[in-house]
């Protein structure tokens, strides 16, 4: 984790029950969707945006909150039997250079 001011870097790991493979990359949006829902509601925000993004080679899942004056930008690396979850907090005034310098620079 590495924070500046209201910045925020965090990569959390959690283990999967089952093994992760790209067949299920459609299915499992239905499930981060609702996820990023309730944690949009937690931060008393909305859910701004979401996208496919590359990380660590793998095609991932990735959702931006609107919470106040930030934006939260939550990636979700799905790889075998470990998902990787991203995440990067920004002021919404400021671009997202640092946020797609981490998925760049991410290797699981």
């Amino acid at each position: 984790m590495a924070s500046h001011d209201s910045e925020l870097l965090q990569v959390s790991i959690f283990p999967l029950i089952h093994p992760y493979t790209d067949s299920l990359f459609a299915k499992v949006k239905t499930e981060l969707d609702a996820r990023m829902q309730t944690v949009a509601k937690a931060a008393a925000g909305t859910v701004s945006g979401s996208r496919v993004v590359t990380a660590a080679g793998v095609r991932s899942h990735s959702y931006d909150v609107a919470a106040g004056k930030d934006v939260l930008e939550y990636t979700f690396v799905l790889r075998d039997k470990r998902e990787f979850e991203l995440l990067c907090r920004r002021p919404s005034s400021k671009g997202d250079s640092t946020c797609r310098e981490l998925l760049k620079s991410f290797s699981a």
